[in-house]
């Protein structure tokens, strides 16, 4: 199952009742402390049940293990370390087809999270039939989120956009499905030497497990606003 898609115990995604917080950021109204990445002051969008188990849906991806992936780049398939080259470039896979047809793009903004050399052999999902192309990747920079605007900023609900980091206005009443990084320097890596790859990788301890919640999250109830 692609660590990052979203399963069937997870059911669809959920935006639940929304406030405006003491310091002018939207927030659930009964908040949890995974309703924002560690260290992040974006709001992810929530998943109608809690337990990820069943099928994968390789339409939607969870925005927390998109996000815990997508921020440590770690593999979207098993939430292990990415690849990374002897040059030190992480291994990306990416649609080689795009929606219409045509040949995908390689470099620029993507919601994809980087792979293991294991899972980068692996039939995925949530690329289905578009087909794959093994990229290593010299650049990959957080630069925003894909999410739906509410009010106050916009007084209607927007459809789903880009807002970029730096963009605090937007991101205050933004709630997010994906972290985006913008990948440039990019050369096609030869799949005989990720099979290589996938031969010495190790198995992770602890495959796909998610990071520990800081204490100040943990330590009981408290208003979710900007944390860094």
């Amino acid at each position: 199952m692609p660590y990052i898609a979203l399963t069937a115990g997870e059911q669809r995604l959920h935006v639940p009742k929304l406030v405006i917080g003491a310091d002018g950021w939207i927030e659930y109204r009964h908040p949890t402390p995974f309703d924002r990445y560690p260290d992040y002051e974006v709001l992810l969008t929530r998943t109608l049940g809690t337990v990820p188990s069943g099928r994968p849906d390789g339409n939607t991806l969870s925005p927390f293990r998109q996000a815990h992936c997508m921020i440590n780049l770690l593999c979207q398939g098993c939430g292990a370390p990415a690849a990374i080259s002897p040059e030190g470039w992480r291994l990306w896979v990416l649609r080689a087809t795009s929606r219409t047809g045509g040949p995908a793009a390689t470099t620029g903004h993507t919601d994809m999270p980087p792979s293991c050399a294991r899972c980068a052999l692996h039939w995925c999902p949530v690329l289905g039939k578009a087909g794959r192309k093994l990229l290593w990747v010299a650049e990959a920079e957080l630069v925003g989120i894909l999410g739906t605007l509410f009010p106050p900023v916009t007084g209607q609900v927007m459809p789903e956009k880009l807002v970029l980091l730096d963009n605090e206005l937007e991101l205050s009443a933004a709630v997010t499905t994906r972290f985006v990084r913008n990948l440039q320097r990019v050369r096609e890596a030869d799949p005989a030497v990720v099979a290589e790859l996938a031969r010495h990788q190790p198995l992770p301890a602890q495959a796909g497990a998610v990071p520990d919640l800081p204490a100040a999250l943990t330590a009981g109830p408290q208003t979710l606003g900007r944390t860094r």
